[in-house]
């Protein structure tokens, strides 16, 4: 069982909110007028609205040809738009070294969003020669102006593993916990494991657990299973075999390994043995619940 972390980018064009309110107070004829006097603002949000296609079908070709009209003449935006396009092949064909340009070019100028994106390119070689050192440099840059929690974890991750920094077990909870505040799992289950472990921070059971069982509202197994092993020996929880049940029972359902599966059936087996039949089928009612809703719990 493990949390596996991402590789995960802004992958949406940014601006195609514009039109929920009107062109902000615009009509369409008035923006394609300023565009067409080489208003770069006006530009950008043309694209975007043939991107989005609120006046006719969407047309990426054109959204394409306002983005790099807007881009020409300084826009932040259509630079970053373009590189989500090249990077995604939205009407036009995927090029990574293309997409890194444009991210590269946003990025220089601030866009925390593009910042980001020319990050995992640094860290993972897409698009341009991979440099981990860089790619920290460019999530901290990010984190300048805004913070956001796929950026901490990978800053989070490179502390742990030593990529492009030093390795620095503080130093990544501290950004786990800063994404673990915004409700990310992955940073939620590392932040309760340097709580148990005495990784990055002083051993605090009850802290863990308390991480734990946020993750695991989340659905995430690993949390489920620790949650629920924290139960069966009263590790920072008051110890209860009804839970230690109903969260292992959670994790085998959550688990998408066969085998971890099977291990997990194991110990939530074991915790049933310690409770009357009537307790076990309750239990079971809540664990089918929580199936029905495809959610987390509050329990």
């Amino acid at each position: 069982m493990r949390v596996r972390r991402r590789c995960v980018q802004w992958t949406v064009l940014v601006g195609l909110g514009l039109g929920q309110v009107g062109l902000l107070g615009q009509n369409l004829a008035d923006l394609e007028r300023q565009a067409a006097r080489g208003d770069a603002d006006a530009e950008f949000r043309l694209g975007a609205e043939f991107a989005a296609g609120r006046n006719g079908p969407a047309d990426m070709a054109q959204a394409l040809e306002w983005y790099r009209r807007a881009a020409a003449g300084g826009n932040v935006n259509a630079m970053y738009n373009l590189g989500v396009a090249y990077r995604n092949g939205l009407g036009v064909k995927r090029d990574d070294a293309e997409a890194a340009r444009w991210y590269q070019r946003a990025a220089e100028q601030g866009h925390p969003e593009a910042r980001f994106a020319l990050g995992v390119a640094c860290a993972t070689g897409r698009g341009v020669k991979q440099d981990r050192g860089k790619a920290v440099y460019w999530f901290r840059k990010a984190e300048e102006r805004t913070a956001n929690a796929l950026t901490e974890v990978y800053l989070g991750e490179m502390y742990t593993n030593a990529e492009g920094v030093a390795k620095d077990d503080s130093e990544a909870m501290r950004w786990y916990g800063k994404a673990a505040e915004q409700g990310n799992v992955v940073a939620e289950y590392r932040l309760a494991n340097g709580y148990l472990m005495g990784t990055g921070l002083k051993p605090d059971a009850a802290q863990a657990a308390a991480w734990f069982r946020k993750a695991a509202q989340q659905g995430a197994s690993p949390a489920q299973y620790q949650l629920g092993v924290m139960y069966e020996s009263g590790e920072g929880v008051e110890q209860s075999y009804a839970q230690a049940y109903y969260w292992l029972a959670l994790a085998v359902h959550s688990e998408p390994d066969t085998r971890a599966q099977e291990q997990i059936a194991v110990r939530r087996d074991d915790a049933a043995t310690h409770l009357a039949p009537d307790v076990v089928v309750a239990t079971e009612e809540r664990v089918k619940e929580w199936k029905g809703q495809g959610l987390g719990t509050r329990d």
